[in-house]
């Protein structure tokens, strides 16, 4: 449920608000607190969290409402009561959303509330959304590797992604490529597995990441479960689950 706060140095208007949120929005609003003064509303903000949404009357008991503002930051949209229209531009230039004057009509209300409501859901959607957009540009953004720099005795070699058939875990990590070398790789597969492009590389198990192009066909190995034949040639038997084969199978048509 959505938390409401009054802001009202009349008894009789608080529970106006209080009787038509429950009677044109049941079970959407829970009154976190009704204060009647400019003194009450900044110690409160001082020690709670911002509600959903406020109800403010603009004559406090003890001066006007804006004096609230000058004190504290309210970022919570707020809908202004009053008997007195003198202070609508004033009250948007706050977080006011809506400006009702007394006494409130059923309609205006229901209005001022719906509103708040839509911008609601909108500011929630359009979150959602530039969410998704920012994992989906953080996607786009990923730079893969492209090569890898391998030693060999005391030199230095650059070998190319594309050039790599496949990745394999002995006591160390070594990557094979299409001429049929092997080189050791300092990096464990794991890293090597999130540093490259996952469409063009396949982990098959915790030992073996296959480049889609070195594989040679499929066989089935028990129900459920393929293994995978390589070229160039890997001497070990390498068996996939029955999740890995299923995922290969749907990765490969």
């Amino acid at each position: 449920m959505l938390k409401v706060l009054i802001v009202e140095d009349e008894s009789i208007s608080s529970k106006y608000i209080v009787s038509l949120l429950d009677k044109f929005f049941p079970d959407k609003f829970i009154v976190q607190k009704e204060l009647d003064s400019i003194l009450e509303v900044i110690t409160w903000f001082k020690k709670n969290e911002s509600p959903d949404l406020i109800f403010m009357d603009i004559q406090l008991s003890d001066g006007i409402c804006f004096e609230i503002f000058k004190q504290i930051e309210i970022y919570s949209p707020i809908i202004f009561t009053t008997a007195y229209d003198a202070y609508a531009i004033k009250a948007f230039k706050t977080s006011g959303i809506e400006y009702l004057l007394k006494p409130i009509t059923e309609k205006d209300f229901q209005h001022a509330v719906t509103k708040f409501l839509r911008m609601r859901a909108f500011n929630k959607d359009s979150q959602e959304n530039n969410a998704k957009i920012h994992e989906l540009n953080l996607e786009t953004a990923k730079i893969y590797k492209d090569r890898f720099l391998v030693k060999l005795g005391n030199k230095y070699t650059p070998i190319k992604i594309k050039d790599i058939a496949y990745f394999y875990k002995d006591d160390i990590t070594f990557a094979k490529c299409f001429s049929g070398n092997v080189y050791p790789m300092s990096n464990s597969l794991s890293y090597i597995e999130n540093a490259i492009d996952e469409k063009l590389f396949f982990r098959a198990n915790r030992t073996f990441l296959v480049n889609i192009d070195a594989i040679d066909y499929l066989s089935q190995y028990k129900p459920g479960q393929l293994t995978i034949k390589v070229k160039p040639k890997f001497d070990d038997l390498i068996v996939l689950s029955q999740e890995k084969s299923s995922h290969l199978k749907s990765f490969l048509n």
